[in-house]
């Protein structure tokens, strides 16, 4: 036996969260809510193979959050377990955005109502700044997603609960 390396264990980890396009729009809407959005705008270029884009005008992510916005298990709707028994908002385990990055290029466009500009943020597939330049955006937030989600369908096809595939038939 041998240890999986880092980068499989996230993309089969993600792949537990993040299992469609739907999943994935999802995340992002609940994200968007739980940041006080009144408007959500979602865009999917070859129903969302190519690309998912989802804009609101929410709070934003503050600037001295952004090194950790989409590392797993980081998140600012909790501090510790006890916390779950007073749950308002939709997400909190901190799993969305990190899962999301094992399997798609990600762009993250954010400003809150206190930043002069928006700050746009590329993210390597561990959820790390890659790089930052100012942005012309409004109020809240926007996620950009370049990937092709059909090898996660694949994946998620294959881990499916009850099923058991050999040679290319269901048993």
């Amino acid at each position: 036996m041998k240890q999986l390396p880092a980068a499989t264990v996230r993309l089969l980890s993600s792949s537990q969260i993040i299992t469609s396009v739907v999943s994935v729009v999802k995340e992002l809407i609940e994200n968007s809510l739980d940041a006080g959005a009144t408007s959500i705008d979602v865009k999917l270029e070859n129903y969302g193979f190519d690309k998912i884009e989802v804009r609101d005008n929410g709070e934003g992510i503050k600037a001295v959050d952004a090194p950790v916005m989409a590392m797993k298990y980081y998140t600012s709707k909790i501090n510790s377990h006890e916390d779950l028994e007073n749950l308002t908002t939709y997400g909190f385990r901190g799993e969305a955005l990190g899962s999301i990055c094992c399997v798609a290029e990600v762009l993250i466009t954010t400003r809150t109502a206190a930043d002069n500009f928006s700050t746009q943020y590329v993210l390597d597939g561990s959820g790390h700044i890659l790089s930052q330049k100012p942005s012309h955006l409004g109020q809240g937030k926007k996620v950009a997603l370049y990937t092709n989600i059909l090898y996660l369908f694949c994946l998620n096809c294959f881990f499916k609960k009850g099923e058991t595939r050999r040679g290319g038939r269901r048993l």
